[in-house]
């Protein structure tokens, strides 16, 4: 049973239950919007094939966040510290919270001084608390060369987060198979002149470009809603725009021709989607000791063909 369909069904338990029973009132729990929100005004149309969501169901209510997390995206698609002995046990590090403004959610935690990059005691310069589709994923959220993507969450950034001159992502497109060392496109945040800022990455191969950037306080403490279309190819075209969900402020919109956005050198190759907190600590001193957190929402995966 996939996760839509699972929670229409404890939506509706739910909803007896709280006919035939008195006492205090259950966890807050939401209906997450439906699958087919428009795509923005000015998008090309398309026809979509496949969707695939996942939707956080409520603290104690329902589903673990990492079984949740499992239905989306396989057996193994969570890289989080607690996951592993050697980096930081026995503290959940992606679980469930409720607020007014959006509802149920992720929350993604990460610690300066004691997380690490999984198990990889090697990687002493960073550390990761991510969610991702991989190898043992369904196709539907695997994109192969020539397919079309449309990649929708919301997510929100703690009001004191500080970041480093060097990388925090908070979303990648990467590649699995030929040249994937680095990834495609990310959202990230990072110091540049003395001052945070968010930006949007992308990678021709080795070298990084920066599409579009803004000021840090822009999006800190404010939820945001991510809309990404692309077309995985060697001259692919992307269209990402980034909203401030308060007042509709757009915080980014690219509408890209004709880059290079494909990695792949046999058929079995594929891009995936990361969402989370992966970040370098070498410049130690640019990050807060204090425990960090981004909050997410209302992931979509949807593989679409242009229809023009």
């Amino acid at each position: 049973m996939n996760s839509s369909i699972r929670l229409s069904v404890l939506f509706a338990l739910l909803a007896l239950g709280g006919c035939s029973q008195g006492g205090g009132s259950p966890a807050p729990v939401d209906t997450p919007p439906p699958i087919d929100l428009p795509p923005p005004s000015d998008e090309v149309p398309f026809t979509v094939l496949t969707t695939r969501t996942l939707d956080a169901d409520g603290d104690m209510v329902g589903l673990d966040a990492y079984d949740l997390i499992r239905d989306f995206g396989g057996p193994n698609p969570i890289e989080a510290p607690d996951l592993y002995p050697i980096n930081h046990p026995g503290v959940r590090h992606i679980y469930e919270d409720y607020d007014p403004d959006i509802g149920n959610h992720f929350v993604f935690i990460s610690h300066r001084d004691i997380d690490i990059d999984r198990d990889r005691v090697e990687n002493d310069d960073r550390q990761r608390n991510e969610i991702k589709t991989y190898a043992s994923s369904e196709e539907a959220v695997k994109g192969f060369e020539n397919e079309t993507f449309i990649y929708r969450w919301k997510f929100k950034i703690n009001a004191s987060m500080e970041v480093s001159t060097r990388f925090t992502h908070l979303f990648q497109l990467k590649a699995v198979g030929g040249e994937d060392s680095h990834p495609i496109l990310t959202i990230s945040g990072a110091e540049r002149s003395g001052a945070d800022g968010i930006e949007v990455r992308y990678s021709p191969l080795q070298a990084d470009t920066i599409l579009d950037r803004e000021v840090w306080s822009m999006v800190t403490g404010e939820w945001l809603e991510a809309y990404c279309r692309v077309t995985f190819a060697d001259s692919g075209d992307l269209r990402l725009i980034v909203t401030r969900m308060s007042d509709d402020a757009v915080i980014f919109d690219l509408d890209e021709r004709g880059l290079d956005l494909w990695r792949g050198e046999d058929p079995s190759h594929f891009v995936r989607p990361k969402w989370g907190i992966y970040r370098s600590i070498l410049d130690w001193d640019n990050l807060r000791p204090d425990e960090e957190s981004v909050r997410f929402a209302n992931f979509s995966v949807s593989e679409v063909m242009p229809t023009n």
